[in-house]
């Protein structure tokens, strides 16, 4: 299968390193500075799980014309640009392509298969993925939690998406198909949006909060609300997620953060706060559903 990774920062390197087996059938698209580090060099990844290695593709290029239609899309691009990257490679997804979309939240298979006019077999899924760009061509992947999950709401059944997950799982990278992903996107989800709606609201590391019972209460009312949507999106088995979010986030170390909250207080001109925390209010205003903890988060930053 020709396979092509758009985004090769932490996610998509690593994703890269999964499949490092096949890197002949890889497709790396990259532009610029990028490009030329890994036309050059290949992409250097050390991971903890997968071992080091230099992925050499059988292609690097940004160039859809030269790309041509692909089996397999990955998209491992920042959510923020996530839409100019649909629309440009649009071309190089066929009606049979299977579109696999790795960013944070639970809106990515909707919003991937609209920007891209409804072309291709869009399916739904997520990575688990602690992982650091040391500078450009070269990704560093530490601890274990690393893991994919690839399926569709609808419970269909896909080859490429079947053949797929075999790949990565050959290459040390562990991953599943067809188990519950909604609940499992959604389960993600909680915890992203969750631990960052705490840390951006109260803007403070998971020590200050873990040490206060009214911060407490108020992450509690945020894992709440977001159950409460998920119910309503039609996923289930979720009751009791906020307590056992709240269990696991007294065992954070202290200065633990999120990627989002450290974007921000490194004062990023763009970060996935629409993406995560907006989403999820505007998918609550289509569903009819109240979150107030959430809302109230949203209010503040905007």
């Amino acid at each position: 299968m020709r396979i092509a990774i758009l985004g090769l920062g932490g996610v998509g390197a690593t994703v890269a390193g999964g499949l490092r087996k096949h890197e002949r059938d890889l497709i790396f698209i990259a532009r610029g500075e990028t490009k030329r580090v890994l036309q050059e060099k290949g992409l250097n990844l050390e991971s903890d799980l997968l071992g080091d290695c230099v992925i050499r593709p059988g292609l690097v290029c940004d160039d859809p014309s030269e790309i041509g239609i692909v089996d397999v899309l990955i998209l491992c691009s920042k959510s923020y640009g996530l839409e100019g990257a649909c629309k440009k490679y649009a071309p190089i997804v066929g009606e049979e392509t299977l579109v696999v979309p790795l960013q944070n939240g639970v809106t990515a298979s909707k919003s991937v298969s609209h920007w891209l006019g409804g072309k291709g077999i869009v399916s739904d899924s997520y990575i688990y993925c602690f992982s650091n760009i040391v500078e450009t061509g070269h990704v560093t992947n530490g601890g274990g939690i690393l893991r994919i999950g690839v399926g569709f709401a609808d419970g269909r059944d896909n080859d490429k998406a079947k053949r797929l997950i075999e790949m990565l799982n050959e290459g040390g990278l562990p991953s599943i198909y067809g188990e519950d992903i909604m609940k499992a996107l959604w389960e993600k989800y909680a915890m992203m949006c969750g631990n960052s709606c705490a840390f951006i609201y109260f803007d403070c590391p998971a020590g200050k909060i873990q040490e206060d019972s009214e911060k407490l209460e108020f992450l509690r009312g945020i894992y709440e609300d977001i159950n409460c949507l998920a119910k309503a999106n039609g996923v289930r088995g979720m009751d009791d997620m906020p307590e056992r979010y709240m269990e696991i986030f007294m065992k954070l170390p202290p200065q633990t953060i999120s990627s989002l909250y450290r974007d921000i207080l490194g004062g990023k001109e763009e970060t996935e706060f629409e993406w995560l925390v907006g989403s999820g209010c505007q998918l609550a205003k289509e569903l009819g559903v109240s979150i107030p903890f959430i809302q109230k988060v949203y209010e503040q930053k905007r």
